[in-house]
């Protein structure tokens, strides 16, 4: 350091001797009243470093705060809405769902019609096979007036219903036409619209057509006045229901159709029904909605005989008796306490 220069007090810089303040600070360094050196109290560097520390921390705490309101509140709030409430309300929609669309399944006829007089004369029968959520299964029949009997349908179609409405396609109606369509559940009542989109132009019948329909009050199946005997299996088998097996051939001549509480035989070479057989000893409510005529399996011998009269055979020591009908042939059996228990409806007198 030379003889001409001093350094400020207050921030150190070298300055000429004769300065009176310094250029960089401004700080005065020479009373000019006086003449006297003005001591300027330099400011301590560890209160600057505490002080700059204290600054930082606090810069520091104010942003991990934020980000952890930012990130973690919004994503607590954001698993709780998407996670457990629309899980909740999902789960009570498809119960309602199941609950509303289970009491529709059954047979379902033209509103002045059943399950008979669209099977002889023409008319229209849904069959509301199963419900499972708000899936439901169904098979669709469209008879045409007799004595064509001309028959069209579409089998096991499901659809989603949504609202009550429910929406479908189908390939091939029996008659190579293909369409779209939809259900309608609503008080009780079924509408069911069918739309040919591709129409086979050699077709003789399809499907399409608005249709209101109802429950059938008696879903009561009458074999005999169905006239089910030699008729094609392939033309009626809607009327049995739904299948609980894969058909059986026997003996290469018949398969061997399986309902609940019931089998259907038909020649393996025609196709033609060759028997029916009911038994109502197995204690499942899907057969006591067949019948014989008024015949069922509530009835006992006494009901028989009132009802056919004097049998063709009767071997009532053995629990049967065997009658003759338009068709064919009727072997009625009972238990020890004369109660029905089955019956054999078949083309030939196999007594």
């Amino acid at each position: 350091m030379g003889k001409d220069t001093k350094f400020c007090r207050n921030c150190g810089k070298e300055l000429p001797i004769e300065s009176t303040f310094c250029p960089y600070c401004m700080t005065k360094l020479i009373d000019v009243t006086t003449g006297g050196e003005i001591k300027v109290k330099k400011k301590k560097p560890i209160i600057i470093a505490v002080s700059a520390a204290i600054v930082l921390l606090i810069v520091i705490a104010v942003i991990i705060i934020l980000n952890s309101t930012i990130f973690g509140g919004k994503s607590d709030n954001v698993t709780t809405h998407a996670t457990t409430v629309p899980t909740t309300a999902v789960t009570t929609t498809a119960e309602n769902k199941t609950s509303d669309y289970s009491k529709y399944v059954g047979i379902w006829c033209d509103k002045d019609s059943d399950i008979s007089t669209a099977t002889q004369n023409g008319g229209n029968i849904l069959e509301i096979i199963s419900v499972k959520d708000d899936v439901v299964r169904f098979t669709f029949t469209k008879t045409s007036s007799a004595p064509q009997n001309r028959i069209a349908r579409i089998s096991n179609v499901t659809t989603k219903v949504i609202d009550g409405i429910g929406t479908f396609s189908f390939d091939d109606d029996g008659w190579q036409n293909s369409g779209t369509g939809k259900i309608k559940f609503s008080d009780g009542e079924i509408y069911i619209e069918n739309t040919i989109t591709n129409q086979n132009s050699g077709s003789m019948w399809d499907i399409g057509g608005k249709f209101y329909l109802k429950k059938s009050e008696s879903s009561m199946l009458n074999v005999e006045s169905n006239n089910f005997l030699n008729a094609d299996f392939d033309n009626v088998k809607n009327a049995f229901g739904e299948e609980i097996s894969d058909p059986f051939l026997a003996s290469d001549k018949w398969y061997i159709h399986y309902y609940s509480g019931m089998n259907v035989m038909a020649t393996a070479e025609t196709n033609k029904i060759y028997s029916i057989t009911v038994d109502y000893s197995s204690g499942n409510l899907a057969n006591s909605n067949i019948s014989f005529g008024e015949i069922n399996g509530n009835s006992t011998y006494d009901d028989v005989y009132a009802e056919l009269g004097e049998p063709m055979y009767n071997n009532i020591t053995h629990g049967d008796v065997t009658y003759k009908r338009k068709d064919g042939y009727v072997t009625f059996t009972f238990d020890d306490n004369m109660n029905l228990t089955n019956f054999v409806y078949c083309i030939e007198d196999t007594h």
